[in-house]
C-alpha cells in the first residue's frame, strides 16, 4: 500500500511548466567554454581586430557548456546560415 501511495502523490506532483510559467522566461547565462593553454596577458593585451587565437581542440572537439556557472553538458561548434553556433551533444 505504501507503493500505491508514493506513486499517487508523484503523478500528481505538477510538472514545473505548470507550476511558475514565469520562471522559464528568467535570464540566465550561458557559457561555452574553450581553454586556450598558456593564453597570458601579454597575448590578451597583443589582440586586435582579426586576431586569430589558436586552440589545442580540433574541429568538432567537445567542449564544456556552462549554464549560471553549473556545466550542464557538453557541445561541439559548428556553422548554421554563415553564423558560429553550438550544438548540444550530450547532457549531464
Amino acid at each position: 500500500m505504501g507503493d500505491a501511495t508514493q506513486t499517487r502523490v508523484v503523478d500528481s506532483i505538477p510538472l514545473p511548466r505548470e507550476l511558475w510559467p514565469e520562471v522559464l522566461e528568467l535570464p540566465c547565462q550561458l557559457t561555452v567554454a574553450l581553454e586556450v593553454p598558456h593564453f597570458t596577458t601579454r597575448d590578451l593585451l597583443s589582440l586586435s581586430v582579426n586576431s586569430l587565437v589558436s586552440t589545442r581542440r580540433r574541429e568538432g572537439a567537445h567542449v564544456p557548456v556552462i549554464v549560471n556557472s553549473v556545466m550542464v553538458g557538453w557541445a561541439e561548434f559548428d556553422v548554421i546560415d554563415g553564423r558560429l553556433a553550438v550544438r548540444m551533444t550530450e547532457m549531464i
